[in-house]
């Protein structure tokens, strides 16, 4: 036994647990190796709501990744985490595989040929693989989480769409829908009403405490929403604010995500004087209320949001739709600091809560390399249906299955994928 271990072992009790509550999630999750009243401590409900209570003013690792794994924006080495790099280095996606989704830590990732899929926490390096449904493909809704009052994650749904049918009155549809849950390990169906067609599953959609909002393109100024833990059969549709419907890409002029717990909707707009920037949150009456508003600002050309810190709502990111490999920074609190790709910048590190903030400049010029044939009116669409913001929980626990699915444990899941591949090819053969 070394030194460090038998200090361990002598502190008295209260004293220990109020240390080890200040260390890092990392650090934390090496000592439950050290002994079984060690490890049983360290995954009470009181040690957990002791962390919380200790880093509830420490930001949390995230980062904004393309639907290919690649990280672009984010922030690690916080003390809550202590991440050696950024989360998105974590999030391996496999060849053939997109990202498709992701809530509170978990990502959903899916084959091309859609017969594959895994919901995991690539930190924690476990996964689940999601049965195939027996009616064959269904599109990609998202995936949803439900968290406890620590923000501890008890369970995930993954949600896809079968079918949509215009009812009688021709002003609504009716949405055969399937649900995946981790608390049963099988799908099931579930019929809801909406009052518009969905098309582009997953498109410009986010996702809050079990509840996935998105952007219907082809209707312009409105947001459904659907809490996929209730009971209800009716989509819920909020207006946007101050939308125009002579907007130039698509009827959507801003971006909705979420931050500090909240959705939110950002929404630039050019005018002689300047760029005007305006940031919404939707309140629980689903009424918005405008938090920030900046006129005239010292940048030229269409600027689009892309997203917003999850843990400051002061900052968002935008980048410019005529030269896409020009990326801002607006910080409403502070400054605004403006980077070119081609140029690596810290942006406003004083804010980043004594960790490392980081953008990917090489991976963002080539999705944006990506996303470059199409029209420039089509940017904010095209650019936004591929981004994917992961953001970890302030508490690591393992992730949720029921007890007959097993738990995949491995450090690289695209090598996991290659070998399952193969065993499936040599018993077929």
């Amino acid at each position: 036994m070394d030194s460090a271990t038998s200090t361990i072992h002598h502190l008295p009790d209260a004293i220990l647990t109020e240390i080890l509550a200040r260390l890092p999630l990392r650090s934390i999750s090496r000592l439950k190796s050290v002994s079984k009243t060690l490890k049983a401590t360290l995954e009470s409900v009181y040690f957990r709501r002791l962390f919380v209570s200790l880093h509830k003013d420490s930001s949390s690792s995230w980062s904004l990744c393309s639907h290919r794994g690649k990280k672009l924006i984010g922030f690690h080495g916080c003390k809550t985490w202590d991440l050696p790099k950024s989360l998105g280095s974590f999030i391996s996606v496999p060849l053939g595989f997109k990202f498709k989704a992701s809530s509170n830590g978990l990502v959903l990732i899916e084959r091309y040929d859609h017969d594959c899929s895994y919901v995991g926490n690539p930190v924690l390096q476990q996964w689940v693989k999601i049965p195939q449904l027996p009616c064959g493909y269904c599109g990609v809704l998202g995936l949803v989480t439900r968290v406890d009052e620590d923000g501890v994650v008890l369970g995930f749904k993954v949600v896809r769409i079968a079918s949509s049918v215009m009812r009688n009155d021709h002003a609504s549809y009716t949405l055969n829908m399937f649900v995946y849950s981790s608390e049963t390990g099988i799908w099931t169906s579930k019929i809801l009403q909406c009052p518009h067609l969905i098309t582009g599953y997953g498109a410009r959609a986010t996702n809050l405490n079990g509840t996935i909002y998105f952007v219907i393109l082809h209707v312009p100024g409105v947001v459904l929403a659907h809490d996929f833990y209730s009971n209800s059969d009716q989509f819920m549709f909020v207006h946007l604010p101050e939308h125009s419907n002579h907007s130039n890409n698509g009827g959507v002029d801003g971006a909705l995500t979420t931050s500090r717990g909240f959705v939110m909707y950002v929404k630039s707009l050019v005018q002689k004087r300047g760029t005007v920037l305006k940031v919404w949150r939707l309140n629980n009456d689903e009424s918005w209320q405008l938090l920030c508003e900046i006129n005239g600002l010292s940048i030229s050309g269409s600027f689009v949001p892309i997203a917003m810190h999850p843990f400051d709502s002061d900052i968002v990111y935008l980048w410019h739709q005529e030269s896409p490999r020009h990326l801002v920074s607006c910080n409403f609190f502070d400054k605004l600091v403006s980077c070119n790709l081609r140029t690596e910048t810290l942006i406003d590190p004083a804010r980043e809560y004594h960790g490392n903030f980081y953008m990917n400049l090489s991976g963002f010029e080539e999705y944006m390399d990506e996303i470059g044939s199409s029209r420039p009116s089509d940017w904010n669409y095209g650019a936004l249906n591929g981004l994917f913001q992961s953001v970890l929980p302030r508490w690591m626990e393992p992730v949720p299955r029921p007890p007959q699915v097993e738990m995949i444990y491995t450090t690289s899941l695209p090598s996991y994928v290659a070998c399952c591949l193969t065993e499936q090819e040599e018993k077929e053969e």
